[in-house]
């Protein structure tokens, strides 16, 4: 950061701290809370390098509205989280249940077995994709298909699986 870009930050500190403040303060529980919020903003405008030109006081704001919607998604997922495990505690499913355990490591045979038994191109693609996590566009090109012929290995491989753990029910 060029020292024309800090002085322009410390700019938009003095004239819009206390506004951004106020802003969260009314949205938030706590204070420090929204002080940690406003700092965030000064945190993401520092890192996109926008301080060269004027800024625009919507477009800070903007920045703290997206902010306290990312927050707000955080809280959901974690509320959803945090319910399902008071439904577990509740209904006493205990994660580590030795019976669970069993059955799972019993359906990761399968899945392995049923992956050995798979055409070679199709597992490799398949592994590829799914466990590796390479894009589809790489496999095809190392392979010498078009991106729909992996969509097809892919897809052939999830209908076998699915339907070799489904009979194995």
């Amino acid at each position: 950061m060029t020292e024309a870009d800090h002085e322009e930050l410390t700019a938009i500190d003095r004239r819009l701290r206390r506004a951004l403040i106020a802003f969260f303060a009314r949205r938030v529980q706590t204070l420090s809370e929204a002080e940690d919020l406003t700092q965030d903003v000064f945190v993401r405008i520092a890192r996109s390098g926008k301080t060269d030109a004027p800024m625009a006081d919507a477009y800070v704001f903007r920045i703290a509205a997206n902010l306290l919607r990312d927050k707000g998604r955080r809280e959901r997922v974690r509320a959803g989280y945090r319910e399902a495990r008071a439904l577990e505690d509740f209904l006493g499913i205990d994660p580590l249940d030795p019976h669970r355990v069993v059955e799972s490591r019993e359906n990761l045979k399968l899945v392995a077995r049923t992956l050995a038994e798979l055409p070679e191109k199709t597992r490799r693609i398949f592994t590829l994709y799914r466990i590796e996590n390479i894009d589809k566009r790489a496999i095809a090109e190392s392979f010498g298909l078009s991106v729909r012929m992996v969509e097809i290995h892919v897809q052939r491989a999830l209908v076998i699986l699915a339907s070799r753990v489904e009979k194995d029910r």
